[in-house]
């Protein structure tokens, strides 16, 4: 079963939109890619919402995550965060269970 990881911007935190979708989730898909990534999509979350954005990533399973995020290029990605929003986001990864 395939795994997928949820990042998501608490609200209230400064987040460039332009600088995320032009330069950070293009860095993630070509550092990430070669470690399993499959697949990635952005959802623009509404005001009322504990959180602005939300990153949902596709791996193959959790491992393959797990080795991105500790691999050579993770300090890469994980660093240009700071390029676009002034929180850390929350980080979440998990294997399908089961779906319908």
């Amino acid at each position: 079963m395939p795994s997928y990881v949820t990042v998501v911007y608490p609200q209230g935190a400064k987040f460039d939109k332009d600088y995320y979708k032009s330069k950070h989730m293009p860095l993630v898909e070509s550092k990430w890619k070669s470690y399993g990534l499959k697949s990635w999509k952005v959802l623009y979350l509404p005001d009322d919402a504990p959180y602005t954005v939300q990153a949902i990533l596709e791996f193959g399973n959790v491992g393959e995550f797990q080795s991105a995020a500790s691999g050579p290029e993770a300090k890469e990605v994980l660093g240009d965060i700071e390029n676009f929003s002034d929180k850390q986001p929350v980080i979440l990864a998990g294997e399908v269970a089961y779906s319908g």
